[in-house]
């Protein structure tokens, strides 16, 4: 399924470089940012570095032992005085904002398990967190905080260790394991299943287990950096069923945003300019930036960061109108399957900034 990861280090750089495909460029700086001062966020092209189907080959990894573990925690950057504050988790979103870490405009958080709190109290500016999430963060702080941009999309896959599954009726008279943790991606798994006519425990059996244990089945539903550890380091394991793909295929281009960019709503408008610019430049060279994502912590190898950030989810560039009307579909579809998902309410207007 991966082949030839090992070629000269030039060569893989350059195949790297030009899989980023949808980046717009000029003299090597991102262009879009808000027009005005006053005004949202412009639209600006997908900025994808992958997904499911394709094969790029990822750079050398620097280590010659896959299995190396990664640390436990992300290495917290030394932040500077008056820097933006930005939350991340362990995720294939965060990887996108790794080249973020040695500009003094902005210090990193990682391991916020109460982000509402955080940005109440003070301790964050802007966080890139799951779009579930960043719904409940607004209603949670009274609209305090606000959705600047989707970055990444896609990012739940079911991995299999063998290869009997190849499409979703694969999937008929098996067990799937699915995180506990996750009830967004469990909830949608379970919508899609229905909808291809399975029946949940007779057809199909879903099983709920920690996040840390679905890779010791031979059937899960993982999220984008677990499922890329996981096929890195099993070589046979692989990607056998794409969740965002099969929502798609029954409920027209919804999106699943994995990474959304939530601000505070009085983040000054220069301050946004800058962060989104930066962090969008961060996305389109994010090979380049690899190697920084495992000093960090934020994957155990090179090829880990590049499978879950480039196989196993999509850096993207939606903002405005264009995320928008790409989100709104999305958030009605949580509403109808378990409103508590998006904490019991949809959005108003002021959700988007």
């Amino acid at each position: 399924m991966r082949k030839n990861r090992r070629f000269l280090a030039a060569v893989a750089a350059l195949a790297l470089v030009f899989s980023l495909a949808g980046c717009l460029w000029e003299d090597g700086r991102v262009t879009e940012g808000p027009d005005e001062p006053s005004s949202r966020p412009t639209d600006g092209p997908d900025v994808e570095t992958g997904g499911a189907g394709k094969d790029p080959t990822p750079p050398e990894s620097g280590s010659d032992d896959p299995t190396d573990e990664p640390t436990d925690e992300p290495t917290q950057p030394v932040p500077a005085d008056g820097a933006l504050r930005l939350g991340l988790g362990a995720d294939a979103a965060a990887l996108g904002a790794a080249g973020l870490a040695d500009n003094d405009t902005y210090s990193l958080v990682f391991g916020v398990s109460d982000p509402a709190a955080a940005f109440s109290g003070g301790e964050l500016d802007a966080a890139l967190v799951p779009i579930d999430a960043a719904v409940r963060l607004y209603a949670a702080t009274g609209g305090s905080v606000r959705l600047a941009a989707v970055t990444a999309t896609g990012g739940w896959k079911i991995v299999e260790r063998g290869s009997t599954v190849r499409n979703i009726w694969g999937l008929a008279g098996k067990t799937v394991y699915v995180p506990r943790e996750s009830p967004m991606a469990v909830k949608l798994f379970t919508y899609v299943a229905t909808e291809y006519d399975f029946i949940l425990g007779d057809t199909l059996t879903l099983e709920e287990v920690p996040a840390s244990e679905l890779a010791e089945h031979d059937l899960a539903l993982m999220p984008a950096e677990l499922a890329g550890s996981t096929i890195v380091r099993d070589a046979g394991t692989h990607l056998a069923l794409d969740l965002g793909k099969e929502l798609e295929s029954i409920s027209g281009p919804l999106l699943l945003p994995v990474g959304c960019l939530v601000v505070r709503s009085d983040l000054e408008d220069d301050a946004l300019r800058t962060l989104m610019a930066d962090l969008k430049a961060s996305q389109e060279s994010l090979s380049e930036n690899l190697d920084k994502a495992v000093s960090l912590g934020m994957a155990g190898s090179q090829e880990e960061a590049w499978a879950a950030a480039n196989d196993c989810c999509a850096l993207v560039w939606y903002t405005g109108s264009q995320m928008r009307e790409r989100l709104e579909s999305f958030i009605d579809l949580l509403y109808t399957l378990d409103p508590e998902l998006i904490g019991g309410h949809i959005p108003d207007d002021g959700f988007y900034r």
